[in-house]
């Protein structure tokens, strides 16, 4: 691994019994590098994003982070390099019973990453980051869907990761909202922070991504810079991928 890649996957394979749904994945994530996982349903992005932080196991290959092989990492060792990467998934799954102030403090305090005054500082600067100061007090039920997944996007980052995991963070969500949270996003991403996205949103792929991942039937079929996916590529299926969702 060098220096310079952050995260660094080799012939990752992983299958459900006889089910083969990732093979021979091989990529590497630069620091401050955006990453993009774009194709069809079922193509296996969403696996390889839980295989990057162990929330998916018993997988053949390697996926190193910050030198530390996740499949080797003692339990200890995982809990801490999972610290490292935020993860924000196509619900929001907040603490209905918290307020948005509580959601985002729980964590670094319950496992000692900043003391309380400090979560609740850290945690009011990230509310006015994603826009939503005024909503530190509110339950989770009284807020929209874009306005809760800002709120998700802010309790990973209370936690000070490295990378940022998107698991099709706006599916979820009504069209009038989704902006909202891309805007986060491309904020995010300016502001340089290390990021491996799966979405659908094809113009914020184009605008943010420094490398895109074209995955189809567990495989990566097709990579490169936006504008050679985009424009140039001679792939014939991601040819006929892109002409379907643009």
């Amino acid at each position: 691994m060098t220096e310079e890649n952050i995260i660094e996957v080799k012939n990752l394979k992983k299958a459900y019994a006889d089910n083969v749904v990732l093979e021979d994945i091989s990529f590497t994530v630069k620091k401050s590098e955006k990453v993009v996982l774009i194709g069809p349903s079922g193509g296996g992005k969403s696996t390889l994003l839980r295989c990057l932080n162990r929330l998916e196991g018993d997988y053949s290959g390697k996926v190193v982070f910050e030198g530390e092989e996740l499949n080797s990492a003692s339990k200890d060792k995982l809990r801490i390099l999972r610290q490292r990467m935020g993860m924000v998934f196509q619900q929001f799954n907040l603490f209905p019973n918290k307020t948005v102030l509580e959601n985002i403090t729980f964590a670094p305090v319950k496992l000692k990453v900043d003391t309380p005054q400090k979560a609740i500082e850290h945690a009011h600067s990230l509310l006015e980051q994603v826009g939503l100061s005024e909503k530190a007090d509110a339950y989770p039920q009284s807020l929209s869907g874009g306005q809760q997944q800002r709120v998700a996007i802010a309790r990973a980052l209370a936690m000070n990761p490295e990378v940022m995991l998107f698991d099709e963070p706006t599916s979820a969500l009504d069209p009038e909202v989704v902006g909202e949270v891309l805007g986060v996003m491309e904020k995010l991403a300016a502001d340089g922070m290390t990021m491996i996205i799966v979405t659908h949103e094809m113009s914020f792929a184009q605008n943010v991504a420094d490398k895109v991942l074209f995955m189809d039937k567990g495989r990566i079929a097709d990579s490169g810079n936006p504008k050679y996916i985009f424009e140039e590529t001679k792939n014939t299926r991601t040819q006929s991928f892109l002409s379907k969702v643009m």
